[in-house]
């Protein structure tokens, strides 16, 4: 895999759920106690998909046996998350309705794309 490719995708898992999960948190947690069990749980599924893609990411950096596994494993709960956050979420979002489905679509694209292409890097 190509230093520019490492970067670029390591730019994109970094930006994509950590930095939204880091707004989702400081935008939930005033009103946490009134969304329940239900939010604490969403809340915490979306920080261990932070952390699964920042977790990809340094093994990417570090030329990790693991990083192509733990990076398709991060783009495809990237992806699941943000379909979730989008449509089957108690958690705030400031999104319009009619944004939903292109938001969902690019998440999903962005997400196939790396892993053709982490496919494509990685066959012999």
């Amino acid at each position: 895999m190509s230093s520019a490719a490492i970067w670029l995708l390591s730019a994109t898992l970094l930006v994509w759920r950590p930095l939204d999960f880091a707004i989702e948190f400081s935008s939930t947690l005033p009103s946490l106690g009134q969304r329940g069990l239900i939010g604490v749980v969403e809340l915490l599924a979306h920080g261990a998909v932070a952390a699964l893609a920042v977790a990809a990411v340094r093994a990417l950096w570090n030329g990790m046996p693991s990083a192509v596994l733990l990076t398709r494993a991060a783009l495809v709960a990237s992806s699941l998350a943000t379909t979730q956050s989008h449509y089957w979420s108690v958690l705030p979002h400031q999104t319009m309705p009619g944004d939903r489905l292109p938001m969902v679509v690019t998440a999903i694209v962005v997400a196939a794309g790396w892993l053709l292409y982490l496919r494509k890097a990685s066959a012999p």
